[in-house]
């Protein structure tokens, strides 16, 4: 997730001042979600997860998880 989906989300989830005040938190956050989504990537690669699961340890829905896979040009399918 970039910077500016990030900061949609937090906007989403926590409202639009929250975003402006917290440059630090949304870093981190990108962070934490780029690390996740490497270590769950690699785990539905190996067929030990779904992209079900995927998508919902990353907060996401299974369409949003294969957008953001798919304009990463990574694989939407373990098969």
């Amino acid at each position: 997730m970039s910077e500016i989906e990030v900061k949609e989300w937090v906007k989403v989830k926590f409202g639009e001042s929250k975003v402006r005040g917290s440059e630090i938190l949304v870093d981190l956050l990108a962070r934490g979600f780029e690390a996740k989504l490497r270590e769950l990537y690699e785990e539905f690669l190996r067929g030990e997860c779904s992209l079900e699961y995927f998508a919902e340890q990353l907060g996401l829905n299974v369409w949003e998880a294969t957008d953001i896979l798919e304009r990463r040009g990574l694989r939407t399918t373990n098969l």
